[in-house]
């Protein structure tokens, strides 16, 4: 079965269309001229996508930077390890803006080039126009990923989930400094919140959390990889 679109939606992918479309163009530029006409405007595109992909991760880590930065100073552990100075900055060499509407300007040019009388299935399926197979996945190659948030008190902890590839439950893990890990809770969704029970009632604690994901009451995929979070009391 095919997709419902041929347009990328998510972040990734979205990059990597842009990256095949710009390079691929110039093989059909003298066929299809509206993609010779709008070369300023694409070009522009293609370089405003290459940059600020990548970049948009550079919040996510600040995010979670910031959020440790504060947690171990604004926590109940005073002898806990100073934080990593937390960095805004995005990467040198931004390009100029483009106007908003990228993916409205990008159907219209391929509802152009595909309605032409000499437009080739096999063009579009070198451009991105045409709609592809989704991949098979092996159960095996799933791996999820994971993003904690502590809260202020109560020792509570926020875990969102991403990468579940449709997979609706999951078994928290929790490993202690020193300890073994333990299944600690078993969730469903994209996100949940869980209580760590703390080893001395009154003080933070700084856990390490995997996820597994399950289905059909058996593991599904790889764990996820671990990441550490400071609960507080």
């Amino acid at each position: 079965m095919s997709r419902k679109d041929w347009y990328e939606q998510a972040l990734e992918p979205l990059g990597a269309w842009w990256a095949n479309f710009i390079l691929r163009r110039p093989e059909f530029e003298n066929k299809y001229l509206i993609l010779k006409n709008e070369l300023t405007a694409l070009n522009a595109i293609g370089a405003w996508v290459a940059y600020y992909v990548p970049a948009r991760h550079v919040f996510d880590e600040s995010s979670k930077q910031f959020t440790g930065y504060f947690n171990t100073i604004a926590g109940n552990d005073p002898n806990a390890d100073p934080p990593m100075t937390y960095t805004f900055s995005l990467p040198s060499g931004a390009p100029a803006d483009v106007a908003p509407g990228i993916e409205k300007f990008i159907r219209d040019i391929r509802r152009e080039v595909v309605a032409l009388t000499n437009y080739s299935k096999a063009d579009g399926e070198a451009l991105g126009f045409e709609p592809t197979a989704p991949a098979n996945i092996l159960p095996s190659d799933v791996k999820p990923s994971i993003h904690l948030f502590a809260s202020a008190h109560d020792y509570g902890v926020s875990i969102v989930v991403a990468g579940r590839n449709g997979v609706n439950t999951w078994d928290v893990y929790v490993t202690r400094k020193g300890g073994v890990r333990t299944k600690y809770a078993t969730c469903e969704g994209k996100a949940a919140d869980i209580t760590i029970t703390p080893t001395t009632p009154g003080d933070a604690e700084q856990v390490q959390i995997d996820v597994q994901m399950r289905k059909n009451n058996a593991n599904y995929g790889q764990p996820s990889d671990p990441a550490f979070v400071t609960a507080n009391p």
